[in-house]
């Protein structure tokens, strides 16, 4: 007689953060802040994996010696994946995904940092409602104001109002920026339903998210995370917590520069071909 396959547990979480150039100290905070939210949430192995698309053989060191620093963290497992091409965030964290497994998975823009409490919470709420394949948080800025990550869906005037237009426009435009940003919409209680969730935070079910082959690697930069909304909505719940914080330090594609402007305009035609055009709203 054979002797019996031996089943390995997989782990409730693993984690993955995307790299290009990013500034050493928001990983740090990130990794910082995860560590803390690991350790509270009581979980014993987490594996985060980074993976660095800046092509730059010294930021790569850096970014490396970085990861090192936390070897001794006991629950947070860091690894540095450092691929010969650049396919695009969504594609970093495709490949990412390919070197772990995990009932949850959080994506994670570098630019982020969670609330001490975060991770317990969202796991918690994912254990409890197994109708969710997505989570999403509440964001704040620095500074303590509201990011609201949550979006309904755009049309093509109001992506370029909020993205492109004059401040004067903008605060003339507000009811269309308020119903874009789901402000307009008030909280029946700490978790509400939304069709649009930010990549720089989503838990996902890693096994829903395997059935809809993860990140439509088509999107180089922009409008993935909301395709990746729309595609986990087909396999169940798309919810924000009030209650799971983080802080984004990121966002504002036209001050990026013309290849950010050049991005969001393609993943925007992308996306409005996939699903469907709205010109007004």
């Amino acid at each position: 007689m054979s002797a019996p396959s031996i089943r390995h547990a997989v782990p409730d979480l693993a984690v993955s953060v995307v790299l290009f150039h990013s500034p050493m100290e928001q990983l740090r905070a990130l990794i910082e802040s995860l560590i803390k939210a690991v350790n509270e949430a009581a979980l014993q192995s987490v594996e985060l994996i980074c993976v660095d698309h800046s092509g730059d053989g010294e930021y790569a060191k850096r970014c490396h010696a970085l990861c090192a620093a936390y070897s001794d963290a006991a629950a947070l497992h860091i690894r540095l994946l450092v691929p010969d091409a650049n396919g695009g965030y969504g594609a970093g964290h495709n490949r990412a995904m390919t070197e772990v497994d995990s009932r949850y998975h959080l994506i994670l823009n570098p630019d982020v940092e969670l609330a001490t409490d975060a991770v317990a919470l969202a796991l918690g709420v994912l254990a409890a409602r197994e109708n969710i394949v997505l989570l999403a948080p509440t964001g704040f800025s620095p500074s303590g104001k509201p990011e609201f990550l949550a979006k309904a869906y755009p049309s093509v005037w109001v992506l370029g109002l909020r993205a492109f237009a004059p401040r004067w426009l903008q605060r003339r435009c507000s009811r269309s920026l308020a119903r874009y940003e789901m402000r307009d919409q008030s909280h029946d209680g700490p978790i509400r339903p939304i069709p649009l969730a930010s990549g720089c935070c989503m838990w996902v079910r890693r096994a829903a998210f395997d059935q809809v082959a993860g990140f439509d690697q088509a999107y180089f930069l922009y409008f993935e995370d909301y395709d990746l909304s729309l595609k986990m909505a087909e396999q169940g719940a798309i919810m924000e917590h009030q209650d799971i914080h983080i802080i984004h330090h990121g966002g504002d594609a036209s001050r990026k520069g013309l290849r950010h402007v050049l991005w969001f305009i393609m993943g925007a035609a992308r996306f409005f071909r996939r699903w469907g055009w709205r010109w007004f709203g």
